[in-house]
């Protein structure tokens, strides 16, 4: 999942965007109104729940305040909570269903749990429909349930496809951007900087996180397989999965191009920090680590580093995307009608675009995705756009489990000791990761 940070200055000071506007502080609270409709003129307020960010809040204040002039008689009440008090208070009111709480700001993949409880509200058809029409099936792949919508998504969430290139390592080893996965290596070997037993350069740092779940499967996909089967059940036994898995430990344990830090902890920062501060050449990263280089760094875009296409490792194009940021109605709320058409209004082109330029974010709608007005915005999101619709939506489970369980068993195997061989490590990630979908 990704990290808050304070994208809507960075995005600012870089791409001349217009500031939001500012309103209520985070936690405050107005008076909220009760019963009423929206086709009445009696005052409705929705309280809407979200993570402190300070772009992010602006954003969707300044989008609350838009909607109140055109519905008057609605006003949207936003509460923003840290993020790791977030989470556990969102799952804490779907769990006990109350109606303290209108509209969620929910991460996608808590709708795997939710949608099939009645915690949420199933979307009514005229949007769902509009979502279905329109959205990359990714985007809103984690909060259908039987058949049903239960959640608006705002963002396509990539982690596969880009990557971030420290341009000074660049020219002082007298490189371009690599354009294939051979190239990328080879200069991720030669601009390596060892001090001993010291990695002072990192080549190509793919461990982390998220990057090695998705680098793996999007390895195992532009090989023509494929990471699940047809049924949903993961396939990591593939003479697919064996080729990309050897891969990626073959960089780390032989060639050194990285190590492993950056899951066991080692590094106080994650690879595209790393990169901004001169210590890391080439970081497959989404595209909303930029921000951070521009404004907790200050680098200078197109300078410093730039965003590019990481080179597909096989022929095919093919990654797996998850299920981002998304609102959702409390299923108890007593003000559903006005709530749904909040988000109506917010999955309008206009303020859609408002909002993931706001938030630094790739819209979940192919219109606003792939419109030049987004482009002119945030030029460096070029090299997604265009393979948005290669994406797979990375399945029907708790994506933390399943990162987690990928990102234990390539450490187990690069540390040594518990596995054998590939086959015996890929078996045991196949049957972790089956067990964990019953």
């Amino acid at each position: 999942m990704k990290k808050a940070i304070s994208l809507l200055l960075a995005l600012t000071m870089v791409f001349s965007l217009a500031a939001c506007a500012k309103g209520d502080t985070p936690g405050s609270s107005n008076t909220p109104g009760t019963g009423g409709t929206p086709s009445s003129n009696e005052p409705i307020t929705i309280n809407f729940w979200g993570h402190q960010e300070d772009s992010w809040n602006n954003t969707y204040r300044a989008i609350g305040e838009s909607f109140h002039e055109k519905y008057p008689n609605i006003t949207v009440n936003f509460e923003f909570y840290p993020y790791d008090e977030y989470e556990s208070k969102v799952q804490t009111s779907l769990i006990s269903k109350t109606g303290d709480v209108d509209v969620y700001e929910l991460w996608g993949g808590w709708g795997v749990d939710f949608c099939s409880t009645g915690a949420l509200a199933q979307m009514p058809d005229s949007l769902a429909d509009t979502v279905r029409q329109d959205a990359y099936p990714c985007t809103y792949g984690a909060l259908e349930y039987d058949g049903k919508l239960y959640g608006m998504p705002m963002e396509f969430n990539i982690e596969s496809g880009g990557m971030l290139v420290n341009l000074h390592l660049l020219k002082e080893n007298g490189m371009e951007i690599p354009t294939t996965w051979d190239e990328l290596i080879a200069d991720a070997k030669a601009a390596t900087v060892r001090d001993g037993s010291l990695l002072k350069v990192k080549g190509f740092d793919f461990v982390g996180w998220d990057s090695v779940p998705y680098l793996l499967c999007s390895m195992i996909m532009s090989l023509g397989g494929n990471y699940l089967n047809e049924d949903g059940t993961f396939n990591f036994t593939s003479p697919e999965a064996k080729t990309a898995f050897t891969e990626l430990t073959t960089l780390l344990m032989k060639d050194g191009i990285t190590d492993l830090a950056g899951l066991a902890g080692g590094d106080a920062m994650e690879n595209y920090q790393l990169l901004y501060a001169n210590q890391v050449l080439f970081a497959p990263r989404g595209p909303w680590t930029v921000a951070e280089g521009l404004s907790t760094f200050e680098l200078t875009y197109g300078e410093d580093f730039v965003y590019t296409a990481l080179p597909w490792y096989g022929p095919d194009k093919g990654f797996a995307a998850e299920t981002g940021w998304s609102l959702a109605v409390n299923g108890k709320s007593a003000k559903q009608e006005a709530a749904f058409q909040f988000l109506d209004y917010f999955f309008s082109d206009e303020v859609l675009m408002q909002a993931n330029v706001g938030c630094g974010q790739v819209p979940a709608k192919r219109s606003v995705a792939q419109s030049p007005e987004l482009m002119e915005k945030m030029p460096f999101l070029e090299p997604l756009v265009g393979i948005l619709d290669d994406a797979q939506f990375i399945g029907y489970f708790n994506t933390d489990v399943f990162k987690e369980t990928v990102n234990n068993v390539f450490t187990d195997y690069c540390t040594g000791g518990i596995y054998g061989s590939v086959d015996e490590a890929l078996t045991d990630l196949n049957t972790q990761c089956n067990e964990k979908l019953a």
